[in-house]
């Protein structure tokens, strides 16, 4: 049986006929079509911004972490290292403090167990110091000019510098940059062994070279022993009829409360200007200290560097003769050459043309030595 039969059957079987029946063959090919994929809206993105898609999917990839990386940093503490430095320096900065207060205490204690104890025995030498309320006045120059030409009969007069600047060496010619009482005095030597040549036979014990610790150390024994000065001074076995000129640096220093503390004479050096006058009162209330803890040195003032070409200065001298009355013992004038004779390394007080201001300050001694002598005809009588 063919398909032909088939179909005829079929009809047959219906009540129809198959005579009408044709048959085609097709020559499409149907296939089902795919279905489309609907698009999804577009996102704006800012016309500035350019984005590669496929770098952008690496990138993010890239820098997202992991749910278990995110755990971990999570765990993990923050520690900011600028902090922790700051902090241990600050840590550090307290122990070296502790550590330095500690030793400054130990040092303390043990220089009070060395230090003698009591005020020793007056020297028989007649002591000058020489102060400035202000540097700047030409002190250390009328200090050397003292030491040349003040002298007693049967003594000799000794200059000890105590300025750490160490200069009155070079205003009295004696050899420079030699060791002196500054490092002599840590060492525990006696001074009489250190003392220089000067000019016109006068002797010198200059402060000396000393590093800035050993000069520290110095002025901690000062503080420490209030009689340190009188007690080398003792050591040296001066005679009555010896004077002892103390310079002294400007201000309120160790070795001006030292210098105070020996002197029989005090010597203030001022200049005829406002700067030194409103110097005086805070002097005369350190004198007034002096004389309130027992100590009575006579003291005097000089005008020096006086310009009498100045109508101010000579206003200035005017006003100081009426502060200060008797106690204004003397002034020195102006003169540039006393100045320029340091540079040439000779004294101007042996020359045989003086100037005024030489003058001065000859007149200035002999007023001072009068005053020493005077002092020691009152103590013969009082014993």
């Amino acid at each position: 049986m063919n398909r032909t039969d088939d179909i005829s059957n079929l009809f047959h079987r219906f009540g129809a006929s198959a005579d009408s029946y044709l048959e085609f063959d097709s020559h499409f090919d149907y296939k089902e079509k795919p279905l489309a994929l609907v698009p999804a809206l577009p996102v704006p993105v800012p016309a500035s911004v350019e984005i590669d898609a496929p770098q952008v999917a690496i990138e993010v990839s890239e820098t997202i972490p992991t749910v278990r990386t995110l755990q971990v940093e999570a765990e993990q503490p923050v520690v900011n290292t600028a902090q922790v430095g700051a902090s241990l320096r600050h840590l550090l900065a307290e122990v070296a403090l502790a550590r330095h207060a500690e030793a400054q205490a130990r040092n303390e204690e043990t220089l009070r167990q060395v230090l003698p104890n009591g005020r020793p025995a007056k020297t028989k030498a007649r002591v000058i110091a020489l102060v400035s309320p202000k540097g700047g006045v030409g002190k250390s120059t009328l200090a050397s000019a003292l030491t040349t030409a003040l002298r007693l009969e049967g003594g000799q007069t000794l200059a000890i510098d105590l300025d750490p600047q160490n200069a009155l060496q070079y205003h009295l010619g004696a050899e420079p940059d030699v060791e002196g009482m500054g490092s002599a005095s840590l060492k525990g030597e006696n001074w009489n062994s250190l003392l220089l040549a000067g000019s016109a036979g006068s002797l010198l014990l200059p402060y000396g070279s000393v590093t800035e610790d050993e000069r520290r150390t110095l002025e901690r024994y000062l503080e420490n022993d209030r009689y340190w000065l009188a007690r080398q001074l003792a050591n040296m076995n001066l005679g009555e009829n010896d004077v002892v000129i103390l310079d002294t640096p400007p201000g309120r220093t160790v070795y001006l409360d030292q210098a105070l503390s020996v002197a029989d004479q005090v010597l203030v050096v001022v200049t005829a200007d406002a700067a030194c006058f409103v110097t005086l009162d805070p002097m005369e209330r350190l004198l007034g200290e002096c004389r309130a803890s027992g100590q009575a040195p006579q003291c005097n003032y000089v005008i020096n560097q006086f310009d009498t070409s100045r109508a101010f200065c000579r206003d200035m001298h005017e006003v100081l003769k009426r502060r200060l009355g008797s106690k204004l013992l003397g002034v020195v004038a102006l003169d540039h050459a006393v100045g320029e004779a340091l540079a040439y390394g000779h004294n101007p007080l042996l020359e045989a043309e003086s100037s005024q201001a030489c003058q001065d300050m000859l007149m200035l001694s002999d007023r001072l030595k009068a005053q020493l002598e005077l002092m020691s005809v009152s103590e013969s009588y009082a014993s």
